[in-house]
């Protein structure tokens, strides 16, 4: 037994309401189950019960045994004296809230509802990797559209975390957020983080004042990335004696990374994390102000353009310092684009929306994933043999979602697919 599978069993009333009588045999009547909180705190908020004729309004806190609420230290916290209704699957022992009060307990593991727990432990022991694949073509349009809309919206909500931790950590400063989830999207998978510590140890703020410099730009990039100990050639040495001019009037060399935490290997030159720092410094010198962007900008094709640009002409020829490429080398492509629109852009806007509860810029979110060629992996392609027509990214993050969050977790009972069968 889960205690997701007993919050689901009280959310959805699957039950006996002839069996609903507290741990000492008294009657009571559900009027509302509450609302699912998924923050600290009850369960289910503002439940509304009738116990021997009176009215009880407050929360509902959820426990696979009664004796939980003390291993949790419930009885410690005020914000569970609110606690109207103990539900568990097994009641073990009585409990009482801070002051010393008695809290009425509902024992389920006698009221569920006929097979529904052999139905759940079913999807738990099935060996697909989709569990409810069996039900899929029974399954409504509806439900598969529900599906997806809850899986990207959790999606959204994740990455909105990271966003808004760095918007707390650079005291609510956008524009400074803006620049590092750009960076670190600029390192994609094999760099993300390395490229999240260079725009942590080289502020927006001395960008800006050298952006309409190219040559200055790179300076500082490449050699807060650790790219200039070495005089590789002739314009590595120029880059580096700029960079130890600007690196010692701003007293940032000190903090510089180092060129072993750069990853280059199982990777295509064009990959080179030297290649996308070039294509990073060019794009810092071309934009005026990254949030403002990201917050005005409606037009998908607008946006695209944004990104669409080719690295300095040294580095169209080279991938390395002194190391050439036999022919030119091409600007950023278009599923590198989309990659960062995707995890920048997308998320940043959602980050925003939620954070200042303005839905508008959610819908924009949402509208520019509908604008953008669907992902090709293997979990897509799991899908895809499944029957499902993925047309756009808006499709592929939310199966991805669904398969890495729930899935994969046989979190069933809290997928609309999961909980239609279990409800069957």
């Amino acid at each position: 037994m889960t205690e997701t599978f007993v919050h689901y069993i009280w959310q959805y009333q699957q039950f006996d309401y002839s069996k609903c009588k507290l741990a000492d045999g008294t009657p009571f009547k559900i009027l509302k189950t509450g609302f699912h909180n998924h923050n600290s705190g009850p369960d289910f908020l503002n439940g509304i019960l009738v116990i021997d004729t009176l009215e009880w309004v407050g929360n509902i806190e959820i426990h696979i045994k009664s004796s939980d609420w003390n291993l949790h230290k419930h009885q410690h916290d005020v914000a569970y004296d609110t606690v109207i209704l103990h539900v568990v699957w097994e009641h073990d022992t009585a409990i009482f809230r801070k002051d010393g009060s008695q809290i009425p307990t509902f024992e389920l593991k006698n009221a569920v509802l006929p097979n529904l727990i052999e139905k759940y432990q079913n999807l738990l022991k099935s060996q697909e990797t989709i569990a409810c694949t069996p039900h899929l073509n029974a399954s409504s349009e509806l439900l598969k559209i529900q599906m997806l809309d809850k899986a990207l919206a959790t999606r959204l909500s994740e990455k909105s975390v990271f966003v808004n931790t760095l918007v707390k950590n650079n005291l609510e400063d956008w524009e400074q957020t803006v620049y590092q989830v750009l960076a670190k999207n600029f390192g994609f998978k094999l760099n993300a983080d390395v490229f999240l510590r260079l725009s942590e140890v080289l502020p927006l703020k001395i960008i800006l004042k050298h952006k309409n410099s190219l040559f200055q730009i790179e300076s500082l990039v490449f050699g807060m990335a650790g790219f200039l100990e070495e005089d590789a050639d002739e314009y590595a040495s120029k880059l580096k004696a700029e960079f130890d001019f600007l690196g010692t009037k701003y007293q940032i060399k000190d903090n510089r990374l180092f060129l072993h935490e750069w990853r280059f290997l199982r990777t295509r030159p064009g990959n080179f994390p030297s290649i996308r720092l070039a294509q990073f410094a060019m794009f810092l010198h071309k934009q005026n102000s990254f949030f403002s962007k990201i917050y005005e900008l409606e037009s998908f094709d607008f946006l695209k353009k944004i990104f669409e640009l080719k690295q300095s002409d040294y580095w169209l020829k080279h991938y390395q310092f002194g190391k050439q490429f036999s022919k030119p080398m091409l600007g950023m492509g278009s599923a590198s684009i989309d990659n960062i629109i995707i995890n920048s852009v997308v998320t940043v806007l959602a980050a925003y929306a939620e954070a200042y509860e303005a839905p508008k810029f959610l819908e924009r979110a949402i509208g520019f994933l509908e604008n953008i060629k669907a992902e090709n992996n293997f979990i897509t392609k799991i899908w895809a043999e499944k029957g499902f027509e993925i047309k756009s990214s808006f499709d592929s993050q939310a199966l991805i979602q669904q398969y890495q969050h729930f899935c994969l977790k046989k979190r069933c009972v809290n997928c609309p697919i999961g909980v239609s069968i279990l409800k069957k």
